[in-house]
């Protein structure tokens, strides 16, 4: 029963009442083989419901199958009723897909066909949010381009009565924008991301709704302003999003949340309507308690239809700092309704100047109780109050608290020697003002507050890049998860801060009370074990001290959870000393207790008293998941007592409801009848406690298990794929680095979407296994498409706090494909195959090859009509295309006579590097090769080249041809370890390996050349020279434009990090501005060729990028790439703009600054003078 049952996180009997409407008290007087088979068919059909990857038909032939062979004799009328009601499922079912088929048809008569996506990997996608709750499937998912558009949707959502979830990033943490009924469709604001305008005088940035928040940040920072609307998810979530959320973050305690900071925003409503709302006479603070803020509402002729006035209380309830549990909000559209009402398209909101200084300050609480922290914190706010008083000079911009369990979970380096023992609590404050002196005593009113608390050490950030650094502990938070596979109970409370101290202790005693429960069961499957005596007293000692605990007699002030812990590890070693017979049995139920023993982290918008209570859980454990909802009610149960409010800015959703007061359900409910009286938009939120399902969540850990039990070819690839893709944790960051992350497009590539998809997909995979014997090819081909949509540059990877590697994950289901014979491009397949069996001869020749067809095919396609050329998807093939050079690196440096080159003036044991040049710089585009050489000989560097030509293996890692990526691998480092020896011999110890090209640099990182040469660090040219070269300053102060690869050039820094210091050491080293060109070439080595439905979009998204860099640019200024295939990318694409604007790698930029148009001559002469072996 179980092979064939989806991978989730609910029992399974309880399908049964919501498929097949046989409701739990009547399968409870089932037989116990009837209830089986109705278990086992309910659980089947569920598939086709929650996995769109399954194919239905194959499912529908295995229920009848199990039906059929069910034996009513034995079993009385039950199979005939199970028959009945699956009849009634899948007629139920055929005609949702009717009607599906029919909407499909109406909406694409006004929307682009691409608009209107069933692609089921977006489906999957787009049916759950940062929790992974899940539950309905959406019909489809639209992504209209205008509000005209939108306005078309929910006309046709009146007539046809389906509903229609609005979405933002996706970054949800409460379930809120998650179809809940069958006949759902997504409306997505993905390609609403235009930045309409940014007034610097009337400092106001005015922008479409899909646009991510970080950008919005961005782009009023370019512009010396200060965008507060800064929720932790602001690299994932939209500007529309933060509106329907009131979302707050750091900013909050200062600027208020985003209803704060509105000026006006625009909004379709159910009917279709268009209306416009402005805030009146915004005073540019946050809203105060004894304040009102006032909005007029527009209609679409622009006529004042309503004027709202909302006091500071029914904003924020009286003592909290947020509060976004009242959803009616006097009837104002839009804010805080979470998608209930209508759909915001358009927004403006208030931006600040970026105040000239800034103090970030880090404290560490050490000892057993949090209670000084909170004091501190309590007191800190006390101090803001009193700067407001008094002029309100500096603004305590930031007050976040983290405590022991996030300490942990991120690793936390605690920065004190004074004290032993990781903190209990640290707090990051950021203090900004346009005063030094005033910032100055501001920072030491804050160490007076400290001095007379104890165990707390107080550190203040020497300069920006240490205050960056000590805000990435804060960034990484979300990696509580880690732990339960990304799952957690996410609860936003919000109290006074009078009592801040204590829920502090509140929660130190819940914390001591969940471990004292798990040793207790742990202790009694102990004493259960045959072997160890009922009258084992140690036992019976620990089992009165849990009792002691869970009887309130201990609490935190006496006891920590972490002192429990400890104790419980040398309680179960000795308990396996005495029994050793028992050692291994002890050792499971300990790692068990350690595995499912519920821990309550939690962290603070410390100035606001907004605790983010986060309870990590598998979800796929029910006994965990009842004791994690058990301890998030004591929470909401405790936060009410002290007159605190359920949710500060993560809103309400599906996980809160039953926790929100029913008047505030009831005040919703009166609006959301009177503005959608059909329940279109979002049904099912925010207007009842009951849910139309039960939610789920998708089960990594069930997958796994069920795998492992097949015959399932290369099964350990896709097993490790999915431990590691398991701990994401949805929250989206990857989206802000993600080359395939293109809304505008249609591209919603980013790793957390693939990672959802993925699930999935590979379930589909499992399934087909198991009803035919084999994965199903179709099936494979999806699989494809989607890891087809990565460039493996691995930044992804830089921004995710769970670290998880979706490169690697992506060149590893390239490699499982190749093995199943399902690699997409047999062609490619066997041009690298061939050329892989000789590499050093045969990659030459096809260079040299591709070079004069080149230039023939450059000259024959412009005879071709356009109409015709236009027409070829292959980029190669239409052309035009970049230029190859005829002569290779080997041919213009004459290699054959000698690869190692000694300069003249450090021929005593010089310092020395191994320069790879890979392909790009030694066949495709020699000059970036002879640059390299020519810039580290004139810095007096002992350069080795290798003899004949390698190739780092990079295109077949990419093609997923692991095997002969191996073989390629053992040839190099055969190849370089005579090189070195040969080097060794002449007295050269290399201290680099260098490479001018990222690709070629992470492919050799897994070459393991330390091996061979222990110090070895690998480093890109242009990184290594800055520093051992003095480049003239231009006298030219034009920008430069700089396109940075995917895979990063900069080495030894987080990826995401990469880019800004490139650009700073160009800054430095021309002594010209520097400006950045975002967004992927195309050219992705052989991605242009292969898949150019995936990167012609690509390719065009950086032409209208590039036209409007170059727009004004005068027509000298160099583009600079740090890749030689970029290089070719940028080419190609202003040639198809008929662009004359240079292209060029930055080491061919430097050996011209450094010596002219001549420097090849000079380096014909140097490398002739330098070269010392053959």
């Amino acid at each position: 029963m179980s092979e064939r049952t989806p991978h989730i996180s609910l029992p399974l009997d309880r399908l049964v009442p919501r498929v097949l409407d046989i409701t739990p008290e009547e399968l409870d007087s089932w037989p116990e083989d009837a209830r089986n088979l109705a278990v086992a068919v309910a659980a089947e059909l569920f598939l086709v419901r929650a996995n769109p990857f399954i194919k239905p038909d194959d499912v529908k032939a295995s229920v009848e199958k199990r039906l059929a062979e069910a034996n009513p004799k034995a079993w009385g009328d039950y199979p005939r009723t199970i028959r009945k009601a699956y009849k009634a499922f899948w007629d139920v079912f055929e005609a949702d897909k009717r009607f599906r088929d029919n909407l499909v048809e109406r909406l694409r008569q006004f929307l682009p066909a691409e608009d209107v996506v069933t692609a089921a990997h977006s489906l999957v996608e787009c049916s759950t949010d940062a929790t992974d709750l899940r539950m309905e499937m959406p019909l489809c998912m639209l992504l209209p381009e205008s509000a005209e558009h939108i306005r078309h949707i929910l006309r046709l959502a009146n007539e046809l009565e389906f509903a229609v979830i609005p979405r933002g990033g996706g970054s949800g943490l409460t379930g809120g924008a998650i179809p809940a009924h069958r006949r759902s469709v997504i409306l997505s604001l993905s390609k609403f991301k235009k930045i309409i305008s940014i007034d610097t005088e009337a400092r106001t940035l005015c922008a479409q709704t899909g646009v991510i928040t970080l950008k919005a940040i961005k782009a009023a920072e370019a512009k010396g302003l200060l965008f507060t609307v800064d929720p932790a998810s602001k690299a994932a979530s939209s500007l529309g999003g933060n509106i329907a959320e009131n979302a707050g973050g750091p900013f909050a305690f200062e600027y208020g949340t985003t209803l704060d900071n509105i000026i006006s925003y625009k909004m379709v409503e159910a009917t279709g309507e268009i209306i416009e709302v402005r805030r009146v006479d915004h005073p540019r603070h946050k809203i105060r308690p004894d304040e009102t803020a006032v909005f007029e509402v527009l209609d679409g002729e622009g006529a004042v239809r309503d004027v709202i006035s909302l006091p500071g209380d029914q904003i924020r309830a009286r003592n909290l700092g947020k509060d976004v549990s009242n959803k009616y909000l006097g009837g104002l559209p839009g804010v805080q309704k979470e998608g209930v009402d209508g759909i915001i398209t358009e927004a403006c909101f208030a931006l600040y100047p970026i105040p000239r200084y800034s103090r970030t300050l880090c404290l560490e609480f050490f000892g057993r109780s949090m209670n000084n922290a909170m004091c501190v914190i309590r007191d800190v706010v006390g101090l803001r109050n009193r700067i407001r008083e008094e002029g309100d000079a500096v603004k305590i911009s930031a007050l976040e608290e983290f405590n022991s369990k996030y300490v942990r979970a991120i690793n936390y380096v605690k920065k004190s020697s004074l004290y032993e023992g990781d903190p209990i609590s640290v707090l990051l404050l950021q203090l900004d003002s346009d005063n030094e002196d005033a910032l100055m005593r501001a920072a030491a009113d804050i160490v007076d507050i400290v001095d007379p608390y104890d165990n707390v050490d107080v550190f203040e950030a020497k300069d920006a890049k240490t205050a960056e650094l000590y805000w990435e502990d804060r960034h990484k938070l979300s990696a509580i998860s880690r732990r339960t596979s990304g799952f957690k109970i996410n609860e936003d409370v919000v109290i006074p801060l009078s009592v801040v101290p204590e829920f502090a202790e509140f929660l130190e005693d819940l914390n001591l009370h969940c471990i004292a429960h798990a040793y207790r069961t742990a202790l009694q499957n102990a004493g259960r074990l045959h072997g160890i005596p009922a009258s084992d007293e140690f036992i019976a000692m620990e089992l009165e001290f849990c009792d002691r605990v869970l009887r309130g007699r201990i609490t935190g002030r006496e006891l920590s959870d972490s002192e429990v812990e400890v104790q419980t590890y040398y309680f179960f070693t000795d308990l396996a000393a005495r029994y050793p017979r028992l050692k291994d049995r002890l050792a499971a139920i300990h790692a068990d207790l350690a595995a499912t023993r519920i821990e309550v982290a939690s962290h603070m918008h410390a100035g606001d008293g907004n605790c983010h209570v986060n309870i990590p859980v598998n979800s796929n454990d029910p006994e965990m998941m009842r004791q994690a909802w058990e301890a998030a009610e004591k929470v909401f149960e405790k936060v009410t007592q002290l007159g605190g409010a359920v949710s500060g800015e993560h809103g309400i959703g599906i996980t809160k409801i039953a926790f929100l007061d029913e008047a505030k359900i009831e005040a919703l409910r009166a609006y959301k009848k009177r503005v959608d009286p059909k329940g279109l938009i979002n049904p099912g939120k925010l207007t009842t406690r009951a849910l139309a399902v039960e939610p789920y969540t998708f089960s990594f850990n069930r997958l796994i298990r069920d795998i492992k039990k097949t015959a399932l070819p290369d099964k350990d690839t896709l097993i490790s794929i999915l431990s590691g893709i398991q701990f994401c944790n949805r929250c989206g960051k990857c989206k802000q680095v993600c080359p395939m992350f293109a809304p505008e497009y249609g591209m919603l590539y980013h790793p957390r979407n693939k990672n959802i998809a993925l699930g999935a997909l590979i379930e589909a995979i499992y399934y087909s296994q198991i009803a035919h014997g084999e994965p199903d090819p179709a099936l494979l081909d999806k699989l494809r498409g989607i890891i087809d949509h990565c460039t493996a540059c691995g930044k992804c990877t830089g921004v995710c706090p769970v670290k998880i590697e979706s490169g690697k994950v992506a060149l590893g289901l390239r490699n499982f494909l190749d093995q199943q014979g399902c690699g997409g491009h047999p062609i490619k397949h066997k041009i690298l195959s061939y050329l892989v069996e000789d590499v050093s001869a045969r990659a030459p020749k096809a260079a040299k090859f591709a070079a004069y067809g080149q230039q023939f095919h450059n000259k024959a396609m412009p005879l071709l009509p356009r109409f015709w050329r236009d027409r070829i998807e292959n980029p190669a093939l239409r052309g035009p295309n970049p230029s190859i050079g005829l002569r290779n690196l080997s041919e213009r440096l004459d290699l054959d006579k000698g690869s190692i080159f000694i300069p003249k003036e450090g021929r005593e044991a010089p310092e020395t590097v191994l320069y790879f040049p890979g392909c790009g710089a030694s066949l495709f585009s020699s000059a970036i090769g002879m640059a390299a050489v020519h810039l580290l000989l004139r810095a007096e560097v002992a350069v080795l080249i290798p003899h004949r030509h390698l190739c780092c293996g990079y295109p077949l890692l990419a093609a997923g041809m692991g095997e002969e990526y191996r073989r390629n691998r053992e040839r190099n480092r055969e190849a370089l370890r005579a090189l070195l020896e040969e080097a060794e011999r002449l007295g050269l110890s290399p201290s680099h390996c260098l490479t001018s090209c990222g690709t070629c640099r992470e492919a050799l990182e897994e070459h393991e050349l330390k091996t061979l040469r222990p110090n070895l660090v690998h480093m890109d040219v242009t990184q290594f020279l800055l520093g051992r070269l003095e480049f003239p300053v231009s006298e030219d102060a034009t920008p430069i434009l700089y396109h940075a690869a995917c895979h990063s050039e900069w080495a030894d820094v987080p990826k995401n990090k990469a880019t800004d210091m490139y650009m700073a050491a160009l800054r430095k080293v021309t002594g010209r501005p520097v400006e950045l060109s975002p967004n992927c070439c195309g050219e992705s080595g052989m991605g242009a060729m292969t898949t150019p439905a995936i990167y012609n979009r690509i390719r065009e998204r950086k032409r209208v990028t590039l036209a409007e860099n170059l727009a004004d640019a005068s027509e000298t200024m160099p583009i600079l790439v740090g890749c030689p295939s970029c290089k070719m990318g940028i080419n190609r694409i202003l040639a198809e703009m008929r662009d004359k604007h240079p292209v060029l790698h930055t080491l061919e930029y430097l050996a011209e600054a450094l010596d002219g148009p001549k420097w090849k001559k000079m380096l014909k002469k140097n490398a002739k003078d330098a070269r010392v072996r053959g």
